[in-house]
Formats: structure tokens, C-alpha cells, sequence
């Protein structure tokens, strides 16, 4: 079973719009967190990462002002399903919209 998941992620990635797979939130893109689940864990562990990935990926985020606790280098973002992701799992794309240094410029300070 591990087999036809890897391939069909494969072919998503392939064939899918560079438009709608650029759209994930996530620094590890949904379809290559299912893919590494397959890879290593096999066919129930892909299941498992796509169905918490759908459960998180949808549009609804909010940040959270953590200056207020004093912690005034913490970035946080709380999702539609009311899970919280810190700013080392965001995308670019999402850095981009709320200001952040890239991962590279973040990484290197």
C-alpha cells in the first residue's frame, strides 16, 4: 500500500499547479510531509499525516501577540482547528506575508 500513496503524491507533485502547491502554510509542504511519512512509516503513517495536515490547513489563521507575555522574539500562529505553529514551521510565503526574516536570514543570525 505504501507504494501507490508515494507515487500518487508523486504525480500530484508533478502535474499539480506550481499556484496551488505554493499555497501550503506549512515549511515542509503537505504533500512532501505525507510522502516522508510513506517513505519511512509506510502507508498507515501517510494516512494518518494527510488527515491531521487536512484538519490544519485551511484558511482561518491569526497570529498571536506574544509581546504582551514578553516574548517579543516569539512569532506564534493559531490555526483554524485552534493548533498553534511555531515560526520555524512556516513557509516562506507565510514569513513573507507577516514580516519575518526568511528561513536562510533567520538561520543565519
Amino acid at each position: 500500500m505504501r507504494y501507490p500513496i508515494i507515487w500518487a503524491i508523486l504525480l500530484y507533485q508533478r502535474v499539480a499547479p506550481t499556484s496551488l502547491r505554493e499555497r501550503c502554510i506549512f515549511k515542509k509542504s503537505c504533500s512532501n510531509y505525507v510522502l516522508e511519512g510513506a517513505r519511512e512509516q509506510g502507508a498507515v503513517e501517510a494516512i494518518r499525516r494527510f488527515r491531521e495536515r487536512i484538519k490544519r490547513c485551511k484558511p482561518g489563521y491569526t497570529p498571536i501577540d506574544t509581546g504582551a507575555a514578553g516574548h517579543n522574539d516569539l512569532f506564534l500562529l493559531k490555526l483554524s482547528d485552534g493548533s498553534i505553529v511555531e515560526e520555524a514551521d512556516l513557509s516562506d510565503r507565510l514569513r513573507n506575508e507577516f514580516g519575518l526574516p526568511s528561513r536562510e536570514r533567520a538561520e543565519l543570525n
